[in-house]
């Protein structure tokens, strides 16, 4: 069980320490494989935020300037001022009467309060966050579709979503960091900023005033509990939009209160109360629906990436689902364009969707990355190159990959006690062709976390890779004894078996696999050209026509379902399905090739 109390989910020094003590030194030793930690205080104390007390001693004893690095003790908070917001006479929201700085309070809250990992032993308080952290972004296991919290996700991810935080909102307007008690209680501190008799009216929130629908976090901060004990709220301050809760699956602040009565209700209150010409202002997943429905096809995920007016975690989020759908395939040339000119977070998305590519583009396309000023993009970009061939690599990029190789290689140390390391340091290994240092990372992290599944496969992999084909379905079957369902196994397997000519087992593999994922192009392909290969070709076009009529964009499916009909002699229908993969690919000249052939075939 990986939450059982004495596994590495319940380690106070991997799990905890980081961020509930100060000084940490967390010690791992990873030939022993035990923690000596070590800290200067239990607890979060003060140098935990501000960073080595000497510092501040140093600037009290010198002539009191500031430095200018970014990082150190008075960087970490100035004094907290209520005169930097204002509201004039006739505004409905205060504006910062001064533009806001660097973000240094996110650098400084945003490493404990923001789902990460940590890419250096002992991060520099008050560094950019990509210095010393990766941090997860809106994805779907973490956030639903429209970027409200899902799983145990923090702050961090949901405030830089929101206006607040676009506005100059920082974490000390609203909470005291050394009391952590709010700077003011219940709806005077949202008050504070926004006019009360503009928003604290039944009118903008439909409730009367005694009601618990009243208060402004019941519709804009929205709790989940984690846990069971530890309720926490959105911080993405998401407007209500009940609407949407059939169409994307969403949750909806009303049903918090009014669950019974369902959310086409808690719509149609809302546009009575408002007036029915009101609308809430647009949000990113506005283009996620249309007539109701959801729609989350690549382009509307590209536009999203592309639209200037969006936070940049929004705009990264939309590369990551683009470098997840097998069926989006943007230009080079805009790949490059926002390479060279997006934010950290964005150009960090875009390694994903990178190692996609082929060598030869991914190396063009993240080759600049290497020298990048942010640590957690240089890492990203190293770990995406590593497969590619030597021969591509031109002399002087390669000094440029090897730091950055480096640093990838101490990233995975700074974590050695975790699975996820050591199958890294294993592939690292495996790509340096020490077969032995890669079995014995993997075998460590099958010790540490017998249940952490990517383990089994990549020993399987590595099995394969040396000729054991027979060791290789073993490991593989120890993994599905542990996660049936995951379908990536169930593949692996397959293949695994065909390749040892025990084709009848494969196949089912396969169809179980392909089954269970009809979206997955390359699971069903798979499955496909197995049936044909044990001679059941009409078997394999219906589960290919199947196939690309759910993913018209999927051009390995087409091509496949139009050879095999081509091959079996039925023109009519293959040059049908060529013309529908023209039109749904006109860049994939495949297509087109095989119509010609095939306008040659029928007149035959």
């Amino acid at each position: 069980d990986p939450l059982h109390w004495d596994g590495l989910a319940y380690s106070w020094n991997s799990q905890c320490a980081s961020c509930h003590s100060t000084g940490l030194v967390k010690g791992y030793d990873a030939e022993t494989e035990r923690f000596d930690t070590r800290w200067s205080d239990i607890d979060v104390g003060c140098e935990a935020c501000h960073g080595s007390g000497s510092r501040h001693v140093e600037i009290q004893q010198g002539d009191g300037r500031r430095d200018a690095s970014g990082s150190g003790f008075d960087l970490a908070f100035g004094t907290w001022d209520p005169n930097v917001w204002e509201r004039r006479s006739g505004d409905r929201i205060a504006r910062r009467s001064l533009p806001p700085g660097q973000d240094t309070e996110l650098r400084v809250c945003g490493p404990c309060h923001s789902r990460r990992s940590p890419i250096v032993e002992a991060p520099e308080i008050g560094a950019p966050l990509l210095d010393g952290y990766r941090p997860r972004m809106i994805e779907p296991d973490l956030y639903f579709s429209d970027g409200q919290i899902r799983d145990e996700v923090y702050v961090w991810g949901s405030f830089v979503q929101s206006r607040m935080h676009s506005a100059g909102v920082r974490c000390s307007d609203c909470h005291d960091p050394h009391s952590l008690a709010l700077r003011r209680s219940g709806n005077a501190l949202c008050n504070g900023c926004h006019a009360p008799e503009a928003y604290d009216t039944a009118i903008h929130h439909g409730h009367v005033e005694s009601h618990a629908g009243a208060a402004c976090v019941a519709c804009h901060m929205p709790e989940r509990t984690y846990m069971e004990i530890d309720p926490r709220r959105d911080h993405s301050f998401p407007i209500p939009r009940p609407a949407r809760t059939e169409s994307l699956g969403i949750p909806n602040a009303c049903d918090d209160c009014h669950a019974d009565r369902g959310s086409g209700w808690a719509a149609e209150r809302i546009a009575a109360w408002r007036g029915g010409d009101r609308s809430p202002p647009p949000h990113w997943s506005d283009r996620l629906v249309e007539a109701g429905a959801a729609r989350s096809d690549p382009e509307r995920w590209l536009e999203i990436a592309l639209d200037a007016g969006q936070a940049d975690i929004v705009r990264a989020s939309s590369w990551l689902r683009l470098a997840s759908d097998a069926d989006s395939a943007p230009s080079f040339e805009l790949l490059s364009e926002r390479i060279r000119e997006g934010s950290p977070l964005e150009r960090l998305a875009l390694v994903e969707v990178a190692r996609r590519l082929a060598p030869a583009m991914r190396l063009a396309l993240l080759q600049p990355l290497l020298e990048d000023p942010r640590r957690a993009l240089r890492v990203a970009a190293a770990q995406a190159l590593v497969e590619v061939p030597t021969q591509l690599w031109r002399p002087a990029a390669r000094a440029s990959f090897a730091r950055a190789l480096g640093e990838y290689r101490e990233a995975q140390q700074a974590n050695a006690e975790r699975p996820e390391a050591q199958v890294s340091l294993g592939s690292l290994a495996l790509q340096a062709g020490d077969s032995v240092a890669a079995r014995a990372a993997y075998q460590r992290a099958i010790e540490r976390a017998p249940y952490f599944v990517p383990a089994y496969v990549n020993l399987a992999d590595l099995e394969r890779v040396l000729g054991r084909e027979a060791e290789s379905v073993d490991r593989l079957r120890e993994a599905l004894e542990i996660a049936p369902d995951e379908v990536m196994v169930r593949h692996a397997l397959g293949l695994a078996l065909h390749r040892l000519g025990r084709s009848g087992e494969a196949l089912a593999e396969l169809e179980a696999a392909a089954r269970a994922a009809p979206d997955q192009p390359r699971l069903v392909l798979a499955w496909a050209l197995a049936l044909d290969a044990g001679g059941r070709r009409d078997d394999a076009i219906e589960a290919l026509g199947e196939a690309v009529d759910r993913r018209p964009r999927a051009g390995e499916l087409h091509h496949a379902l139009v050879t095999l009909l081509r091959d079996e002699g039925r023109f009519a229908p293959a040059r049908e399905r060529a013309r529908a993969w023209r039109e749904a690919l006109p860049a994939d000249r495949r297509a087109q090739g095989l119509l010609d052939e095939l306008g040659d075939a029928t007149q035959r």
